[in-house]
């Protein structure tokens, strides 16, 4: 059995949660969906409740929403669920194989829900140059491990950003992921919102702010862009 942790904050507004979802819903294993909830106020809760159960946790960022499960779950692999990414049908079991030998984390390939020289470069680059060559996993790829290795770790670092970065950082020091061939669709919301080549720079940017120790806070206020798709300030 796997556990499915999904972080969310007023996700009908971005018009993919009904479609998540049901993607955890038609995989073929038996699954445990536990939601964690930023104090929803637009019918989240509401529609995750047919699915699962849902923790209530105002105020908190998502990285402590996603370290929520370490208090509830129970089954030996987890999925740290992105509230805008599309599963593939019938995966879960890929991913029970692959636990199942030496591998103890990993994440599926990634792809946009609109077709752009950019975007697709950003996937291809996130797929093989972050993920494959540095190890370094998004929340966005959709990342799962085994449970008891996650709790070694401490699971995710307490901030507002990057906080994805850091873990695979922790993670790698056991062992590289394995990345599925398989492609989850994310929504390129952030990318639309304005020009796409802005906010490709403004990711850069936050980059090079990261290996500076910035103020976490300061750069996720810049990468949410006082939209508040993670953390409601």
């Amino acid at each position: 059995m796997i556990s499915v942790i999904l972080s969310t904050n007023n996700e009908l507004r971005n018009n993919y949660l009904a479609k998540v979802l049901e993607g955890i819903k038609n995989q073929n294993t038996e699954t445990e969906l536990i939601t964690v909830d930023n104090g929803s106020i637009d019918g989240t809760v509401e529609l995750c409740e047919k699915y699962g159960r849902v923790i209530s946790f105002p105020n908190s960022n998502r990285a402590e929403r996603l370290n929520k499960w370490l208090e509830q779950i129970k089954w030996n692999i987890v999925v740290f669920h992105h509230p805008v990414s599309i599963l593939p049908k019938n995966t879960f079991f890929k991913i029970q194989k692959k636990m199942s030998w030496e591998n103890i984390w990993g994440a599926y390939s990634h792809s946009f829900d609109m077709q752009n020289l950019l975007l697709d470069f950003t996937s291809w680059y996130s797929n093989n140059v972050r993920g494959k060559l540095k190890s370094i996993l998004y929340l966005d790829h959709i990342i799962f491990a085994k449970t008891d290795v996650v709790k070694k770790v401490w699971g995710f670092p307490n901030i507002d950003i990057f906080e994805d970065t850091i873990f695979s950082q922790r993670m790698r020091k056991i062992s590289r992921p394995v990345i599925l061939n398989d492609k989850i669709i994310t929504s390129a919301r952030r990318f639309t919102k304005k020009w796409i080549w802005k906010h490709a720079l403004l990711n850069q940017y936050l980059k090079v702010m990261f290996h500076l120790w910035s103020w976490d806070k300061k750069m996720n206020t810049l990468y949410e862009k006082k939209e508040w798709f993670n953390v409601n300030y």
